[in-house]
């Protein structure tokens, strides 16, 4: 248990760091809360899975990629992912983050938080003494079935894997209701000690921000993958719905190109999807663009006119966040966290999840009523100013830390799995 003769501690996993090179949403979450931590006196240690460009850029992360693993327990792993039935993945993803924790010796943690993927947490749990809160950043239950990843023996192990780290953890936190209340719901557990605590999103400065005069009013902006989780496939249906009625209306398409899942199970790439799909008098209106840097993307978006999230489920995107915080007009799809940050009618429009036409329905408005668009831009940024800054969600995140510190109770596992750890020479990490 943590004591005050020092300031608090706290070792996050992020899958990629530094946040501006990784685009990726639980590197950002990081990345903003620990400058916020900061602020309030909290040590703060990142363990990634891979750092990207120069060590200096990378930090005082702990790269897991650049540890050696003893030649001996990579037998053992070898022989263990033979085994029917283990979740393999989880095992190693959790051994791996504690061991990288065993690493930070100047100021050890008081306290680890990392997702619940894989089940990796419980894993992770059973070699330390500090409490370990679980993230939910996105329940396989949910990503899985967005993907259209099959329902099969493999998917019900990793979700039963996730549920027991999720059950046994310190502590739980997620970034919206919607998603605690489905783990709930899903796994039957009560959770009662578990909190919604929004990500942090940075906010915008008044002059960086989307204006109308600033925008080129014709086009429709999509970053993320293309694939059946960001429903990329629904924005470019909608754009042909409304081409006709919007002759001036482009479509710019950011983001890599994953592949399309369909009903049937046969895998698109997005030219493949475009070259079935759109008309040729309107191919020279779509504009795909493939990844883009932050920064370029940053740009786009002032430029555009709408921005739009399509995806089948989300927990708390990021791309949905940082529209709003630049006061884009936007539409987003009405499912899982989106509603809890884009308020539907008041700083932004909403549609059905997976219906283009209601969507190309939600375009058209914008289109139609810019006043109406400029002005759900301007409450959104102001909204994301106030709800989502990052002191205030610090400040959240730490109370939220003191109380399971003041309610810690021992749970190392059963003897049998202590063991088990045993063979890998990574017992117990040497801090409490």
């Amino acid at each position: 248990m943590r004591t005050g003769d020092r300031p608090p501690s706290v070792a996050f996993y992020s899958p990629g760091w530094p946040p501006n090179r990784t685009q990726n949403g639980i590197s950002t979450y990081v990345g903003c809360l620990r400058s916020a931590l900061r602020d309030l006196g909290v040590v703060s240690h990142v363990v990634t899975g891979t750092t990207f460009g120069s060590d200096a850029t990378a930090g005082d992360a702990i790269d897991l990629g650049k540890m050696r693993v003893p030649r001996g327990r990579r037998a053992l792993f070898r022989l263990l992912d033979r085994v029917p039935g283990l979740a393999f993945d989880g095992v190693s993803f959790g051994w791996s983050v504690a061991r990288g924790v065993k690493q930070i010796v100047e100021q050890p943690p008081d306290l680890l938080e990392m997702e619940e993927t894989f089940g990796g947490a419980w894993y992770a749990q059973q070699v330390m003494t500090i409490p370990l809160v679980v993230r939910l950043h996105g329940p396989w239950f949910l990503n899985g079935v967005a993907l259209g990843v099959p329902v099969d023996a493999a998917f019900r192990r990793r979700e039963s894997a996730e549920r027991r780290c999720i059950a046994r953890a310190a502590g739980v936190t997620s970034p919206s209701r919607d998603v605690l209340n489905r783990v709930r719901e899903r796994y039957g557990l009560p959770l009662p000690s578990a909190a919604v605590i929004p990500n942090p999103v940075l906010p915008v400065p008044i002059d960086q921000r989307w204006t109308l005069e600033g925008s080129d009013r014709r086009t429709i902006l999509f970053v993320g993958r293309f694939d059946r989780h960001k429903g990329g496939d629904l924005v470019i249906e909608a754009f042909i719905a409304i081409a006709k009625s919007l002759p001036a209306a482009e479509l710019m398409f950011v983001g890599p190109d994953r592949g399309f899942l369909d009903e049937s199970g046969q895998v698109h790439s997005l030219p493949a999807f475009l070259e079935s799909r759109l008309p040729s008098d309107l191919r020279s209106r779509v504009h795909v663009t493939g990844p883009l840097p932050a920064e370029t993307i940053e740009v786009l978006r002032r430029r555009s006119y709408v921005t739009v999230v399509a995806s089948r489920y989300e927990n708390f995107p990021l791309a949905l966040a940082e529209a709003l915080a630049a006061g884009c007009p936007t539409i987003a799809a009405d499912v899982g966290g989106m509603p809890e940050i884009l308020l539907s009618e008041q700083t932004g429009l909403l549609f059905a999840p997976g219906d283009s036409r209601d969507l190309a329905r939600k375009i058209t408005t914008l289109f139609e009523q810019e006043e109406l668009a400029a002005e759900l831009g301007r409450r959104a940024a102001i909204d994301v100013a106030s709800r989502l800054a990052p002191a205030a969600i610090a400040r959240l995140t730490l109370d939220y830390y003191q109380t399971v510190w003041n309610n810690r109770s021992a749970n190392h596992g059963s003897d049998r799995w202590r063991a088990f750890y045993a063979l890998t020479d990574l017992v117990t990490l040497p801090f409490s």
